[in-house]
């Protein structure tokens, strides 16, 4: 076991206790240890004066059954508490020795600024460090850090410290440097392992597949099949596995074994605890059902986080893995409420993938939906991967999101200068400064 031990304040004390393997744990051993760390979240949080008056109904809650009696807390609730208007941390005002802060904006648009605590930061990167080493248990040796640096972005840094609790030679790249110039470092070097978006792997092992390299591990989003396919007719033998399935707000909150892809995970339930509820009412669902994720991270020092509805879509599952691990299966079924305003109008990924699937467009990673304005007008272009059904021209599409009234107005509108559909290389699409591929983008 590997334990995190930090004394809390007015005497109260506890500690947060992390399994070094998930796998080796009896699922009544991993209740346990996650019911300790509960407790020893909820005595930093009955210690701290701010922390209760925002969540008043903290002292009802005994176990984690009792989460449910917590409001949800959404992204625009977690932006107007976040620093340095906020007093709402664990240890009081919060630790004296520092921190970490970085912001998130995902596709929620908000600015939200967090503050990581050392210690909390440090339980960060030994959780990232704990499911890289289930993902890929022929560790990586040389890995090129392919992650978006700086501008208070932490994943770059986050994969920087786990490579170094791995003890891996860290090639710390970002995503300056074009792809042929990343193919010879990886040459060069004898680069094993990249870590990075999965439309910035794809790039470069499609465009460069090499012969070193043996582990593409992505993060930010979902690899999903269409890259998927794309990396293994260049390079069959590259595995293609998540390095953790995290937020900024929460850490990681799963993590992959060999026997697991796409989008399933392993939860790390020893240090969050995970729930689905429905979309629109925010009640639990049953087992198996779909609906938004909810996690709270179980820590006893930086920002309180309880129920933060962190944007997707899920479905958790029971236990049972060939990897041994008692840990629950979470499954991520996309982003919930993607949205996009055009003038007046709201157009959903929902509604546009409604009217693509019909279409024979299954996959969100297949298409994007562009609005390019030159103002006072815009054009929409509708990019479809090489992948979707051949024959898909602008007058069939059209005529398809007739029946979504808001899509419809948006390419129909007066201010539309036109509407095209393109088949185009996955490459093509528009990315986010992060390197994320946006189902709906719009450039002003």
């Amino acid at each position: 076991m590997t334990t995190e031990t930090r004394s809390l304040p007015n005497g109260v004390a506890g500690s947060i206790v992390l399994a070094t393997d998930l796998s080796t744990l009896s699922r009544p051993d991993l209740e346990r240890l996650r019911d300790n760390n509960l407790h020893a979240m909820l005595a930093a949080a009955g210690a701290s004066d701010s922390v209760r008056r925002r969540w008043p109904a903290l002292d009802q809650v005994t176990d984690v059954t009792d989460l449910a009696r917590l409001p949800v807390l959404a992204p625009q609730d977690l932006e107007a508490a976040c620093p340095p208007r906020s007093a709402e941390l664990l240890f009081g005002d919060g630790d004296d020795d520092g921190g970490l802060v970085i912001r998130s904006s995902g596709t929620s648009g908000l600015n939200k600024v967090m503050y990581h605590s050392w210690e909390f930061t440090r339980q960060v990167n030994l959780l990232g460090a704990r499911g890289v080493r289930a993902a890929a248990p022929d560790l990586p040796r040389k890995v090129a850090n392919c992650m978006h640096p700086a501008e208070l972005g932490g994943a770059f840094t986050f994969v920087h410290d786990v490579l170094r609790r791995i003890r891996a030679l860290a090639f710390p790249l970002g995503t300056k440097p074009t792809i042929p110039h990343v193919a010879e470092l990886v040459a060069e070097h004898g680069i094993d392992t990249v870590v990075s978006s999965p439309a910035y792997g794809t790039d470069l092992i499609v465009r460069e597949p090499g012969r070193h390299l043996r582990n593409l591990l992505y993060l930010g989003e979902p690899v999903g099949p269409a890259r998927q396919e794309l990396i293994k007719a260049v390079a069959p033998d590259v595995t293609i596995r998540s390095f953790a399935y995290s937020t900024t707000e929460t850490g990681p909150i799963g993590y992959q074994c060999p026997h697991l892809e796409h989008a399933t995970h392993h939860v790390h339930e020893d240090a969050v605890v995970v729930e689905i509820v429905d979309e629109t009412t925010g009640e639990p669902v049953p087992e198996g059902s779909p609906g938004a994720v909810l996690v709270t991270p179980l820590s006893t020092t930086g920002m309180a986080l309880f129920r933060y509805w962190v944007g997707d879509r899920g479905r958790l599952g029971p236990p049972g893995c060939a990897c041994g691990s008692s840990a629950r299966l979470l499954t991520l079924l996309g982003r919930t409420g993607q949205t996009l305003v055009v003038d007046t109008w709201k157009v959903s990924a929902d509604q546009l993938m409604e009217r693509l699937t019909g279409l024979g467009v299954t996959d969100p990673a297949d298409c994007q939906f562009q609005v390019l304005w030159d103002f006072p007008h815009y054009q929409v272009r509708l990019l479809l991967s090489p992948r979707t059904p051949a024959g898909l021209t602008t007058a069939i599409v059209a005529e398809s999101l007739h029946e979504a009234h808001h899509i419809h107005q948006v390419i129909a509108g007066p201010r539309c200068a036109g509407f095209t559909v393109e088949r185009v290389g996955t490459e093509m699409f528009a990315r986010t400064e992060r390197d994320k591929v946006p189902v709906l983008y719009q450039r002003m």
